[in-house]
């Protein structure tokens, strides 16, 4: 027959119950669930994205993306063919980006604005980043091989926002903290582009 102490309801929690529980079933976090704090993240997002503005910078239309003065992005395109890593990767560069320079240079211009903006500003923080990820793997298969240049600053631009896509480095210090909630309570009513959205930011 049970007794009074069987038949009360113990709570999780509560002291009784820790006593009652032996300690190896008790639930764990193993180390890949720890947690921690996301405003580091949102500045190194910012930080980050202030990098891609910075470099966004120098390539100058008014100097055909560098092609008049032999400087800037011509420069660096010319020395990715002198020096490639992947054979593809410099036949693509020989044969379709050299003679459609200025509307890739165009391209590079809008893209790298594009990551800096809206890393900055933590506003569809995953695309950016997603963007981010494409942009410097790009950048690294036809810098890798460059004399003087150091890998591992590639493998750090791409691993940032890696970082930043699996995370929600855009809800601290970033636009995509206000627009969350309105987009989580449109997804749980059944919207799939509040899901798809909430997925980008």
């Amino acid at each position: 027959m049970p007794t009074t102490l069987q038949e009360r309801a113990v709570m999780p929690g509560s002291p009784q119950h820790d006593q009652e529980t032996p300690r190896e079933e008790r639930p764990r976090k193993g180390w890949l669930l720890a947690v921690a704090p996301l405003w580091p993240l949102g500045l190194a997002r910012i930080l980050y994205g202030y990098l891609w503005w910075q470099q966004s910078g120098w390539k100058v239309p008014s100097d055909d993306f560098g092609r008049k003065s032999g400087g800037g992005l011509w420069y660096w395109v010319q020395q990715q063919i002198q020096y490639p890593t992947v054979a593809a990767h410099k036949d693509f560069l020989v044969n379709v980006m050299i003679p459609n320079w200025t509307f890739f240079g165009w391209m590079v211009l809008i893209t790298e604005t594009y990551i800096g903006a809206t890393l900055i500003l933590g506003l569809g923080t995953r695309l950016g980043s997603l963007v981010a990820i494409g942009m410097a793997a790009n950048i690294t298969i036809g810098i890798l091989s460059v004399p003087h240049e150091w890998g591992w600053t590639y493998t750090m631009l791409i691993m940032f926002p890696v970082l930043f896509l699996l995370t929600d480095a855009g809800r601290s210090f970033g636009v995509d903290a206000f627009l969350v909630p309105p987009l989580d309570r449109a997804a749980a009513g059944g919207s799939r582009l509040a899901q798809l959205i909430r997925w980008l930011v």
